[in-house]
């Protein structure tokens, strides 16, 4: 066996045995280009950063207890990953995916990525990103942080995503797609096996299921929504929310969602080229800042909005 293999193997187990210790079920798995946070046999949440994946995105998103909360390639939409950030168009390269072959496909390429897990049970990210049309050069380029909170007492924990956004030596012309508005960014795709869906925002507008897009939340402006689900299986309440930054692009974003439980298509996104779009001048930069708050039962949305001016002033 190769020394330096077995080094690093026998640190990887080290590190493993190191962070399960301290009185609870906690463990990492880490992989070359994934890391997972366990809770004895269950993935709490998994990250997966590999330079052959689509794009980099966040499954399985669960309570520590095990309530799935997001779906992984769908059959309605393969594209959808989890929990993930995707631009639609890019000077006219369609990066979301590769479905409308009338549009020039562009590429979201890992460049490099660096996981730490801690002993807290907390772990942070950091990424380069690039996007080119297929077979041309790098028109944008992206650093990307994500840091993620050790589990709470009720199994709640938060994820901080925090990504610049840098134009090449031309200008980037940036559009979102256009059913029902233009999506495009953070996004979410909830669990499938789930019923009772309750979609919220900051504003006290809700909707329920109901076919197609959201009859009262799409298109509106909101500083956070809140999806939260039942799980069939388990009969347990859990939901997601995502806070948008005031220092975030276009902040108060529009959002696109639709809460279509019969087909199931459960979806929620800050987008913030949902009603024009924009150009990134030539070397210059913007950037989004979301918090997402994983949480058990149904939104307190008291607490939901102490923990977005909470978020605000960092």
């Amino acid at each position: 066996m190769n020394p330096n293999l077995a080094i690093r193997t026998c640190a990887l187990a080290m590190l493993l045995c190191t962070l399960a210790a301290g009185g609870d079920s906690f463990a990492w798995r880490q992989g070359e280009s994934s890391l997972a946070l366990l809770n004895g046999d269950r993935v709490v949440w998994q990250f997966n950063y590999g330079k052959d994946l689509p794009k980099p995105y966040f499954f399985p998103l669960c309570l520590p207890d095990g309530t799935e909360l997001t779906a992984l390639g769908p059959k309605d939409h393969r594209w959808h990953y989890a929990l993930w950030f995707s631009w639609k168009e890019l000077n006219h390269a369609n990066y979301w995916d590769r479905s409308d072959a009338s549009k020039l496909a562009g590429a979201t390429d890992v460049l490099t990525a660096r996981a730490a897990p801690k002993r807290d049970h907390s772990a942070r990210f950091e990424l380069t990103l690039s996007y080119h049309p297929d077979g041309g050069p790098s028109i944008l380029s992206e650093k990307r942080t994500i840091t993620v909170s050790p589990p709470a007492k009720d199994g709640s924990y938060r994820i901080d995503w925090s990504a610049v956004f840098t134009a090449g030596a031309e200008p980037v012309f940036m559009k979102g797609g256009v059913s029902g508005g233009g999506y495009a960014g953070m996004s979410a795709r909830m669990a499938q096996n789930s019923r009772d869906w309750r979609l919220v925002n900051s504003e006290g507008i809700e909707d329920t299921a109901c076919p197609g897009m959201a009859k009262n939340l799409n298109g509106k402006r909101a500083r956070w929504e809140d999806f939260s689900l039942v799980d069939k299986a388990s009969g347990k309440t859990a939901g997601i929310a995502i806070l948008e930054h005031p220092k975030s692009f276009r902040h108060p974003t529009q959002w696109h969602n639709i809460v279509d439980e019969k087909h199931p298509f459960g979806y929620f996104s800050p987008a913030p080229l949902w009603s024009e779009p924009y150009t990134l001048p030539a070397g210059k930069s913007l950037t989004v800042r979301y918090r997402i708050l994983v949480h058990p039962g149904r939104p307190d949305k008291p607490a939901i909005e102490r923990e977005w001016k909470k978020f605000s002033r960092r």
